[in-house]
Formats: structure tokens, sequence, C-alpha cells
């Protein structure tokens, strides 16, 4: 369990790196109100821990989760069943204030379509969380420099692997802003102190990766290419990117 000073509760890592849920939740405790009625959806919802901290800070909000398993207890929230590869079954007339998807895209096939369906399901002025295992730190370009593999992926998949998406942070950022989404920011988290034995070779990396960057021409904003490359990007282990649905992403 990660301590949440600020929140006062006790929240679980669950199912992705840590410090992500804690990020998550001290972002929306400081972006709505204790009796916010908000409407939540999480995608997939794993065994609920998130959504059960959620309805510790929002007690009035109604929630609702969907995955491929059923969990043990669903304490009060909703739950569909449904396989978040394929089209989704909950109801599109149905708009939520708040989407998210806490590690979820490295075991869909389907990115795009996904993030479709997700955007779908969002109010307009909405709240679109995603969150993803950064491949782009220093330990992961060695990893591929040396084996050909990244940190979490294996060189060789079984033919039922789960885990198989190694889907890169600007294609993330493209699907997202295709769909009508504006992105506010992006969070690296999940730093390893053991990490920083890799300091120096992200020192040189990030001079010549900055140099690149700004002789770069590209349409888009300024902001939105520093906070996917920031010099974090090159040891923390997860990024969050959180973003409002919009008639069109700016």
């Amino acid at each position: 369990m990660e301590k949440a000073f600020s929140l006062n509760i006790e929240i679980p890592r669950g199912q992705t790196q840590k410090e992500v849920n804690r990020t998550i939740l001290a972002y929306l405790h400081s972006r709505f109100p204790g009796d916010a009625k908000i409407s939540f959806l999480d995608l997939p919802c794993g065994n609920l821990e998130f959504l059960a901290c959620v309805k510790s800070l929002f007690p009035f909000s109604d929630l609702t989760g969907a995955d491929l398993h059923t969990p043990k207890s669903k304490d009060g929230i909703n739950f569909h069943q449904m396989d978040l590869t394929k089209s989704f079954t909950l109801s599109a007339k149905k708009k939520f204030d708040v989407v998210s998807s806490i590690s979820g895209v490295m075991m869909f096939s389907n990115t795009l379509s996904f993030i479709e369906n997700c955007s779908a399901r969002i109010k307009n002025d909405g709240t679109f969380i995603l969150t993803n295992d950064n491949n782009t730190t220093i330990k992961d370009r060695l990893a591929f420099f040396f084996l050909g593999r990244y940190r979490i992926f294996n060189s060789v998949f079984e033919d039922k692997e789960l885990m198989t998406e190694n889907v890169p942070i600007n294609e993330l950022v493209r699907l997202v802003r295709a769909q009508g989404i504006n992105i506010e920011s992006i969070e690296y988290t999940s730093f390893y102190p053991a990490d920083l034995i890799f300091l120096p070779i992200a020192l040189v990396v990030c001079f010549f990766q900055w140099i690149y960057l700004k002789r770069l021409k590209t349409q888009l904003p300024t902001e939105l290419i520093k906070q996917m490359y920031p010099f974090k990007h090159l040891l923390c282990r997860h990024y969050i990117i959180k973003g409002t649905k919009c008639d069109k992403a700016l």
C-alpha cells in the first residue's frame, strides 16, 4: 500500500507502476470538490482497487468499471464484464464526467478503436486520463540496444501472452488528439532510485535529444512536445496523459 499523505487514505498500487494511482487521485482531489457527483468510468478496472479509492474521495459519485474478469467484490460499484479488445458493449448513450484507463493499452491490440470508444463516452468538457508504461527510459534503450527488447516486453511472445502492445507516447498523443481530446498535461512518474545509475547517460542523451527536438518542424504545440520529452522521461517508468474532451483537439 502507498501512503498518500495529502489525501489521508491508503492507496493500493494495483496492477500498475508505483505512485500512478496516487498521482491520479491527487489530481482528481484537486479538480473536484469532495461532495461532487462525478460519473466515472474506469477501463480496465481490475479488482476495483482504484475505483474504491475514488469512492472514498467522492462518496456521492456514480462509479462504473469494466473488465474481462469479474472482481471478487464490487462494493456498490457498477461493473460490466466486457472484452475491451473488442467493441464496447457499454451503451454509447451513457456519458461520463471522467473516463480513465490505467496501464490498459499494453494489453489491447486495437488501441485506435479503444480510444475511440473511450472518447465516445466522455461528456463534452469531460476528463480523459490515460496512463502507459514508458519505453523511452535509458534502461529501455540499453535493453533494446543490447538485447533487442524493451524492459517489460519479452523478445518472444508466447501464444497466450497478455501484455504485448508496446505503444510509444508519440502514437498515444496522436490517437488521443485525433479523437477530439485536448491534452492538458503529461506527467512522468514511477521513479526508482536504483535507476540513478543511468543518470550520466541520461544527461548525454538529453543534450542530443534537445538539439534534435529544437530543430524539428512540427505542427504540434511546443509546450506539448516539452511535456512529451522532459528530462524525467529518461528515468521515470510510467506517464499519465490528462486531457479534456472537446469538438476538436488543440
